[in-house]
């Protein structure tokens, strides 16, 4: 389990590397480029749309969580043998630790593509980074300890 903690602490920081990396990418691209804003009904549902977004990507996060980790903490908590269960965590977790700045990245695009504008690319990568940083693999061993 230990081994596994490891690798998942090393993921997530990979992974807030990455979603700042490509937030400096969407700052340079931003002063270098402009982007017009699509088109589509006239431009007039754009911000709709945009907001919308958002609170899917927070709804959907939620749930990612719960299905892909915290089903598992529940578990360990109960049951103190988590070996048939470890292959399972580990391909969950490590999927988790993918969606979450992959999913924001791409909405950040169509949202960054919609309004013209980085800031909103900027706050899907804040919320992707909130959500690294609140998902703590050391709860797994927290888990297995009680």
């Amino acid at each position: 389990m230990q081994e596994l903690i490891v690798h998942l602490s090393k993921r997530r920081i990979f992974m807030v590397a990455a979603v700042f990396f490509l937030a400096v990418i969407a700052v340079v691209v931003s002063y270098n480029f402009k982007i017009t804003p699509s088109n589509y009904f006239n431009g007039r549902y754009n911000n709709y749309f945009i907001y919308t977004l958002i609170i899917y990507k927070i709804v959907e996060l939620s749930i990612l969580y719960y299905i892909l980790l915290y089903r598992h903490l529940v578990y360990l908590r109960k049951n103190s043998n988590y070996v048939e269960r470890l292959p399972k965590l580990r391909k969950h977790t490590r999927l988790l630790l993918f969606l979450i700045p992959q999913g924001n990245t791409v909405f950040g695009i169509i949202a960054y593509k919609l309004s013209g504008n980085v800031s909103y690319f900027l706050i899907f990568s804040c919320i992707a980074l909130i959500t690294l940083l609140l998902v703590k693999p050391k709860s797994l061993n927290v888990a297995k300890e009680q």
